[in-house]
């Protein structure tokens, strides 16, 4: 008889934010206009980008994108910690609904800014003078019948509920191929949740992923559970997906036969071979 502890994890995704105050926010954004909508951009991009989240293995490896060979996209928190470490980004990349996102919100002459419609204002006044991509966050309440309310024809994207797995799914139609990830932990280094404090207060719980066990806040096992949908789904269509540092995400594609940091083209050459002998066997 199993008398072990540990239970299934069942995640289940709801909105920080009321319906309302993020439809108002879009409307507000459809309405002020001056941005550049996201179909613009698809296709114009080509070579590898590096997504960089705010995972504490951060603060471990972020010089190594001093070297990295293509664009850097940056997400919320990390987009400033790179600046004061003298890397300009090409993209800073934010679509959270809630006021606190403001506190991330940098202008910068050399940098373009990819916004959720759905961002607070405040966030669009701060950019004035910059340039600013929009796109529209699939899954918020009531966005086609805005949209068709506003008599704009733009895109709805996918990506789950981080700003680390929407950005994979925004960086494969801008063109980018291979996808590197950094500071995409989704779990907690000791006491550290960020690479600097976390905006709100952190619960956690012990979170057991083939065979090793980390300790992680409720969102972050959302965003694990997005990648682990979501990143399939890129490889399917091509995508080369890249993780680096470490934490549950990371181990997560180790297990799903990613290529992540210290590997050897051997290594991975023989860890994709086991993936496709397992889907095979699991079709017979």
């Amino acid at each position: 008889m199993d008398t072990s502890p540990w239970i299934a994890l069942h995640c289940e995704s709801a909105l920080a934010n009321t319906p309302e105050d993020i439809g108002r926010n879009i409307e507000a954004t459809l309405t002020r206009g001056g941005y550049i909508p996201f179909a613009d951009v698809m296709g114009t991009k080509s070579g590898a980008v590096s997504i960089v989240g705010s995972g504490p293995s951060l603060k471990k490896n972020w010089h190594k994108l001093k070297k990295f060979k293509g664009d850097i996209i940056a997400c919320n928190a990390a987009f400033q910690f790179l600046l004061e470490r003298g890397i300009t980004p090409q993209y800073m990349f934010s679509f959270d609904a809630d006021p606190l996102m403001l506190e991330f919100i940098t202008p910068h002459p050399d940098v373009t800014y990819i916004m959720g419609s759905r961002s607070p204002q405040k966030a669009f006044d701060m950019l004035a003078g910059c340039k600013v991509i929009v796109f529209h966050a699939n899954g918020d309440p009531n966005l086609e019948e805005i949209l068709q309310r506003n008599n704009k024809m733009e895109a709805m994207i996918a990506g789950g509920t981080a700003a680390i797995t929407r950005s994979m799914v925004l960086a494969q139609p801008m063109g980018y191929n291979p996808i590197h990830l950094w500071g995409c932990d989704s779990s907690w280094d000791g006491s550290d949740t960020h690479i600097r404090q976390s905006t709100t207060v952190e619960k956690f719980l012990p979170i057991k992923v083939g065979g090793r066990t980390f300790m992680a806040s409720p969102w972050m096992c959302q965003q694990a559970e997005d990648f682990k949908i979501l990143s399939p789904k890129l490889r399917d269509i091509g995508v080369e997906l890249i993780v680096h540092g470490e934490g549950m995400i990371p181990h997560i594609a180790k297990v799903m036969g990613f290529d992540v940091d210290g590997e050897t083209v051997v290594d991975r050459a023989v860890k994709r071979t086991k993936q496709k002998a397992k889907i095979l066997w699991s079709q017979l």
